[in-house]
């Protein structure tokens, strides 16, 4: 296992990550946690880089992330954010699901099956260029809500036809929430989309992507990773998430 760098205790760089997107990212007793922040931790120390991560509403964190003043983690890539961040290398993947009552489903697993559907989304997420497109395109109409909780709620209650989320999220959603006799999830993911440690083009700790990779490829490497992701999972199943 590579040894840790020496943290660089001068300045710490902001992270920001969503509040309300569990196992990924959330707050728990005014700590974020989840598989992102853990990660984050973890290749921040072996970067050797100081590091502060802030839950807010992810549409805060995006701005923050816009104006410069932090960085964000756990966000997709699309053409319009590459114009205006520095993206690291992947630090996770998420398989993006369909989600719809058992006595509506009719095996939709693909885009176009959403089609003329009210479909419940995260305010202020991208879903990646190829979803986003079809919802500008008017294919289905998106509800948006906080978190998955909240669409789960509107999907019980008929005033949504279906729930995109991510696979680990929305299946620890639906246990919690005591819902696997009435909502059931597509076999196969509509996508599959990498995530990644992101900072704006004009942050002074930009040069800082290089140590970043350089951390992510070793512990992708000696299997870091996937201890990490097992053990948020484990630790989110029993955590009271916000």
């Amino acid at each position: 296992m590579a040894a840790l760098l020496p943290v660089r205790h001068a300045h710490a760089l902001t992270i920001y990550v969503d509040e309300a997107n569990p196992p990924f990212m959330y707050r728990s007793d005014d700590q974020a946690e989840g598989i992102y922040p853990d990660i984050v931790r973890a290749v921040f120390a072996r970067a050797g880089i100081s590091v502060k991560i802030i839950a807010v509403p992810w549409r805060r964190a995006l701005m923050h992330l816009e104006n410069g003043d932090g960085g964000i983690a756990g966000i997709y890539k699309n053409l319009e954010r590459q114009k205006r961040y520095a993206f690291s290398d992947p630090i996770h993947r998420e398989g993006l699901m369909i989600y719809r009552p058992k006595t509506d489903f009719a095996g939709e697993s693909d885009l176009d099956d959403l089609e003329g559907m009210s479909v419940g989304v995260i305010r202020g997420w991208s879903y990646g260029d190829a979803f986003d497109s079809a919802r500008r395109a008017g294919l289905f109409s998106a509800s948006e809500a906080t978190g998955d909780d909240q669409n789960f709620s509107m999907l019980i209650s008929k005033r949504i036809d279906a729930v995109i989320a991510v696979r680990e999220a929305g299946d620890i959603w639906i246990k919690k929430l005591r819902l696997e006799d009435q909502i059931v999830r597509a076999e196969s993911a509509l996508f599959e989309n990498q995530t990644f440690i992101a900072l704006n083009r004009r942050s002074k700790d930009l040069s800082k992507i290089a140590l970043i990779n350089r951390a992510i490829a070793e512990m992708v490497e000696d299997g870091t990773f996937d201890s990490i992701v097992t053990n948020a999972l484990r630790q989110a199943i029993g955590s009271a998430f916000h």
